[in-house]
């Protein structure tokens, strides 16, 4: 099993760097990639994961999410699985480029720096955390193809207004596709945001008689990132009311979502390393 640890470590980031790639071909080449290959190369990718995670919790008796760096691993999986679900739906490949760049680049980052076993909260190691996981892991993902599809947005308006129509201009979606595209992720990751606060409130109360005084002690409503993540629900609701019932839409719109993320990433971030906290974990996983 410590085998097969260290040989996925080595196979992931290889398999999303290739399958990145071939949308690098594509973006720049303007020849697809046979369809049959690609999906090959992504079921190959996620069945690599899958078998990653699989042993990860095998070998350690736990979900896979005790450090940040394995928080960023499943991360790059919950990001493949949903971009490939959205390419098959609105059979856009153009946006691939990066968000498949983004998931290699988290897998890369987690394969290359996570080492061993490091001691974690036991709370993790409690059944119901499953549910609150799956929730939490899916509502950052959506957020950040959000995100993603906002910078796209952009870029493509900048080039719009330079009347620059060069290679990016003509292989991005139109605005309008774009725009959608975002505030899809984001009424999606709004919420799953909500459900996975809800779920991690009952899960709290459920455990805090099954565990010693010690770690009862730790475990509070009012802890930091559990006010962070209704800060960040807060912010991305108002963006989406804004949107639906508002008519908040274009530029200043998308630049409202960008900011919200970079101020979600700073607020997670500061927390993490500055603020006690029951959901705090080692670095190195």
């Amino acid at each position: 099993m410590p085998i097969l640890l260290s040989l996925t470590r080595v196979l992931l980031p290889i398999s999303y760097l290739v399958l990145w790639a071939s949308y690098l071909w594509d973006f720049c080449r303007n020849e697809p990639v046979p369809l049959r290959w690609r999906r090959g190369l992504s079921g190959a990718t996620i069945l690599i994961h899958l078998a990653a995670i699989i042993n990860r919790t095998m070998v350690y008796h736990r979900i896979p999410m005790g450090t940040p760096l394995e928080f960023c691993s499943l991360l790059a999986l919950s990001i493949l699985v949903i971009y490939i679900i959205i390419e098959e739906r609105l059979k856009v490949r153009e946006t691939g480029i990066l968000i498949l760049g983004l998931a290699f680049l988290l897998e890369f980052i987690s394969s290359a720096f996570m080492y061993g076993q490091s001691p974690i909260n036991p709370l993790l190691r409690k059944p119901g955390f499953v549910g609150h996981v799956i929730l939490v892991l899916l509502s950052y993902t959506a957020l950040c193809i959000g995100f993603l599809y906002a910078v796209l947005y952009l870029v493509q308006a900048r080039q719009l207004a330079s009347r620059n129509f060069g290679l990016l201009f003509r292989r991005l979606p139109p605005l309008e596709k774009l725009e959608r595209m975002s505030m899809g992720a984001y009424k999606l990751g709004v919420p799953l945001l909500f459900g996975s606060l809800i779920l991690g409130y009952l899960w709290m109360h459920s455990i805090s008689g099954q565990v010693d005084k010690e770690t009862a002690s730790t475990i509070s409503a009012m802890d930091p990132k559990i006010i962070g993540s209704w800060l960040v629900f807060i912010c991305y609701s108002v963006c989406l009311i804004g949107y639906q019932f508002l008519g908040w839409r274009g530029r200043r719109m998308n630049i409202f979502t960008i900011a919200a993320f970079l101020i979600m990433v700073f607020v997670i971030a500061l927390i993490h390393h500055f603020f006690p906290s029951f959901h705090n974990f080692r670095f190195r996983g």
